[in-house]
């Protein structure tokens, strides 16, 4: 299934919201369309329930591994790509990112309201993949877009990370504590409620 791929965004000090969202946009809308990197999930944290940093950009390379690192690293160095990044980084940091293996294929999602659990696992990648198609079976109203594992140690803790697109925030009720007394096959660490980037409440 590929690799996925992580960013975890800050706004700069000093950047005003419409600047940001602006530039920020243009650098990723850029790469989606230009590269064979897919566009997966660019949403900011809504209603400030969710950890720091407040914004993610899921991105998944269907046939490559850890090599596309290879590639993005060509790419960036040979100034090819400097059109789009360096917009978006007068505007933005990139606090952290992430590596990871999708244990389900990521489903693109546009205009969303959005869940995010992120876990510890405490058992095998085909345990954690069942256990989440269970959950997704007893939530047909939701679709679980991204189910990813890191690949060793290169992606920040907990390690694991799954997004849901809700109804609305009502239909959180159903899911928000579900978690609470389970430990295994995962251990949930924090969750949060995400927007697509430009529509998020602050």
């Amino acid at each position: 299934m590929g690799l996925v791929y992580i960013e975890y965004i800050s706004r700069l000090p000093g950047i005003d919201l419409e600047t940001f969202r602006a530039q920020a946009a243009q650098g990723q809308e850029g790469w989606d369309s230009g590269y064979e990197d897919e566009l997966v999930l660019s949403v900011g944290r809504t209603w400030r329930l969710g950890p720091d940093p407040g914004y993610m950009t899921v991105w998944h390379t269907r046939a490559a591994g850890l090599d596309r690192i290879d590639a993005w690293d060509r790419i960036f160095r040979s100034g090819e790509a400097d059109d789009l990044e360096q917009p978006f980084f007068q505007v933005a940091r990139i606090d952290v990112a992430g590596c990871y293996d999708p244990l389900l294929e990521p489903i693109p999602a546009r205009n969303g309201t959005y869940y995010a659990e992120f876990f510890a696992a405490h058992d095998t990648a085909d345990t954690v993949r069942s256990f989440y198609e269970s959950r997704a079976k007893q939530h047909p109203e939701f679709t679980l877009n991204l189910l990813v594992q890191r690949i060793g140690k290169l992606a920040p803790e907990p390690g694991g990370l799954a997004v849901w697109t809700i109804p609305d925030f009502a239909a959180l009720d159903s899911v928000a504590t579900e978690l609470d007394e389970v430990n295994a096959p995962i251990r949930l660490s924090a969750a949060g409620t995400y927007a697509d980037f430009g529509k998020e409440i602050l």
